[in-house]
């Protein structure tokens, strides 16, 4: 890694602390040291280690070279405070301080031997988490200096105490024993940098001894919680149903179009009108948001020129007096308007349309938090993409996609265009911002991710308000990537707008965004999460698929269903007097990769005992090609279509090769009764 000339004086400078420290840091030497030493230690502690400070200072601020971290990073995580750690003494704080500037400066170094690194590729750290590991690191420090001072007592340890070499590995046992702060991957972190060879030789002179904190006794350790990742179906389907209504019949009070239509699929004859029962019509609107902005403390003449202002706000002396304002609404027309009412049904709909925003790109809240209402909409090639910024890493599986620029289908635009609306009332640019009206002259912060949950969880608490979904907004990105892959597994739900969704992707991608890779369903799911992930959710979707068809305790219609039922019994019952589970059959079938084939909407349940040379590919087998009794009409062509598509892609996926005879065997299947329909299959 090419480095910048003042980095490499700042290293060198560094790697003279163990030739120079000796006189320096013991007391009864300090005033024979040689006119050398105190050149070298003046320009130590005179380093730059930021824009704001110098190695000397007590805290150090790095909030200068990052200015545009998320909102959840600016500020106390970018700053360190070494005058809190008062037992630690000043000797080895300045070792501690000589390791935090190495690490930042040498990163790859650091990497290469730390406990967990993410990839083997990566080369950078970011400048909070470096900070995240040194902040605990300097805690479990003093934790330990306190103890042997305790048994040691002050003076002695800061007369002798000057180097972490001699801290003895017992030392670390004891202190994990007394530590009141959780022994987690920030701390594993630290350890594994002050044991780097790097360290030993530019920094200590020598190495610490040799120790293994995952093996010590320590008072509090982290375990990671379990909790579900994806919501559940059910849910994922009453919230997106709910958001998608309220926005519609926003965009419908306030007479915009609606471009997703397929929103009207929801509303029955009888629905409610939500806006109506909260008393918001368009005139209300207009009328409720010329108050809040004079309330505000915008101009007549600002909120007159851009909005107008309804006449029926002057008082009898022309002036728009907020206590008579207040009056006219609440008894406007006789209706009982209510500014109570009609500001929680307003922030209802702007949670309900940033929920969709989220639910739909998957952004992470970073993302969410700095799409800007002015310049988020952009449109390449006939494609519109929303436009936000990218905080953590970049993804490499596809060039333009997901690396500040989303996809946008209907229901996205929808919701920007409900949003966007709403903002005339709060004066915000970005679309996750307060729902209060912003003073002329204030300046608009992001939210950190505490705010963006409070938000989306105003509307997760109407639409269900009788679930506890333990919420997380990495919740619907996990969510999105789920559902892509049991809509692969031929699971759908919401299916048209996810199918919008992948058909835009893929044809924004074919107009040279991007690599020639196809991103199906399960391809977009893989570049939303990270491998481990992905790999846990697409099993999971198969494993759905299989407890679908072969769940010896579901129910099945038809013909055979008794008997593929019994049949699945006297299987299971062999399994399971073996010691196995239902749960450990169904993840063994799906790691057998019975669940990756895409068989539609329905499955066959019976078995022919004569056709014992077919494969097992379920209800691709019931049609007229395999059986009499089978019927297909034209109205199925779409169902055999898809069905050659999807395993067309599926066929040269690395995932599925174990499945290749099988997968092969559905296409010909599919494009057989394709061809019997009449139309005609390219072969590829």
């Amino acid at each position: 890694m090419e480095r910048q000339p003042h980095y490499l004086n700042i290293l060198s400078t560094i790697a003279k602390l163990k030739k120079y420290r000796a006189d320096f840091l013991q007391p009864e030497q300090y005033e024979a040291a040689t006119k050398e030493n105190i050149v070298y230690f003046t320009e130590l502690l005179s380093l730059p280690v930021s824009k704001a400070s110098i190695f000397s200072d007590t805290a150090w601020d790095f909030n200068l070279e990052n200015p545009n971290v998320s909102a959840n990073i600016r500020g106390s995580k970018l700053k360190i405070n070494f005058k809190k750690y008062r037992n630690i003494p000043s000797e080895v704080v300045i070792e501690l301080k000589c390791l935090l500037l190495s690490v930042l400066l040498t990163p790859e170094v650091f990497i290469s031997n730390r406990k967990k690194a993410k990839r083997k590729t990566m080369s950078k750290l970011a400048t909070s988490t470096v900070l995240a590991h040194m902040k605990s690191g300097l805690r479990f420090f003093e934790t330990l200096f306190y103890i042997l001072k305790n048994k040691l007592g002050d003076e002695h340890v800061e007369r002798k105490y000057f180097s972490l070499t001699q801290i003895q590995a017992n030392d670390y046992r004891e202190a994990a024993k007394l530590h009141t702060s959780t022994y987690n991957d920030d701390l594993k972190q630290f350890f594994s940098y002050i044991q780097n060879p790097y360290t030993s030789e530019n920094i200590f002179g020598e190495s610490v001894p040799a120790f293994d904190s995952d093996q010590f006794t320590w008072k509090k350790r982290y375990s990671k919680q379990v909790t579900s990742q994806v919501m559940p179906n059910w849910a994922f389907d009453k919230l997106i149903r709910a958001a998608s209504v309220l926005v519609h019949d926003f965009l419908m009070t306030m007479e915009k179009d609606v471009l997703d239509s397929y929103v009207s699929r929801y509303t029955l004859k009888d629905t409610h009108q939500y806006c109506k029962n909260a008393g918001v019509t368009k005139e209300t609107f207009h009328i409720y948001r010329a108050y809040r902005l004079l309330n505000a403390g915008y101009s007549e003449q600002f909120v007159d020129c851009k909005y107008g202002i309804p006449n029926d706000l002057r008082n009898s002396k022309g002036k728009y007096n907020l206590k008579d304002m207040t009056l006219f609404l609440a008894n406007h027309q006789g209706t009982g308007f209510s500014l109570s009412i009609v500001y929680a049904h307003l922030t209802l709909v702007a949670s309900a349309a940033r929920y969709l925003i989220g639910q739909y790109t998957g952004m992470r809240p970073s993302e969410l938090a700095v799409i800007n209402l002015r310049t988020c909409l952009t449109e390449e090639n006939g494609i519109r993409l929303l436009r936000s910024h990218v905080f953590k890493g970049k993804d490499s599986f596809s060039k333009g996609l997901f690396d500040d620029k989303w996809v946008v289908i209907p229901i996205i635009e929808d919701a920007i265009n409900a949003i966007r609306i709403l903002s005339s009332i709060t004066q915000r640019e970005l679309i996750f911002s307060s729902i209060h009206t912003k003073k002329f002259k204030e300046k608009e912060t992001a939210q950190n991710s505490v705010s963006i949950r409070h938000q989306l969880k105003i509307f997760i608490k109407y639409a269900s308000p009788d679930d506890d979904l333990c919420f997380s907004n990495y919740m619907m990105r996990h969510t999105l990537a789920y559902q892509l892959y049991r809509l692969e597994a031929g699971l759908p739900l919401i299916s048209f707008q996810l199918k919008h969704l992948v058909n835009t992707v893929d044809k924004f991608l074919s107009r040279g965004s991007t690599s020639d890779v196809t991103m199906g369903y399960g391809g977009i799911a893989d570049s939303l999460v990270e491998s481990q992930t992905a790999q846990r959710l697409r099993k999971q979707s198969e494993v759905e698929v299989i407890k679908a068809t072969a769940d010896p305790d579901g129910n099945y219609l038809g013909g055979k269903a008794a008997e593929h039922k019994e049949r699945l019994r006297n299987a299971f019952k062999g399994y399971m007097a073996s010691g196995y589970s239902k749960d450990e059959i169904f993840n063994a079938m799906a790691d057998q990769g019975l669940g990756v084939i895409n068989v539609g909407l329905g499955y066959c349940y019976g078995s022919d005992s004569t056709n014992t040379d077919l494969p097992c590919i379920g209800s691709l087998r019931c049609n007229p090609n395999r059986c009499s009794n089978a019927i297909v009409s034209e109205a199925n062509a779409p169902y055999w279509r898809e069905i050659y598509n999807t395993n067309l892609a599926n066929l040269n996926n690395p995932n599925y090769q174990d499945n290749y005879e099988q997968i092969n065997e559905v296409i010909s299947e599919a494009k057989q009764v394709l061809e019997l329909l009449g139309h005609s299959v390219d072969d590829e």
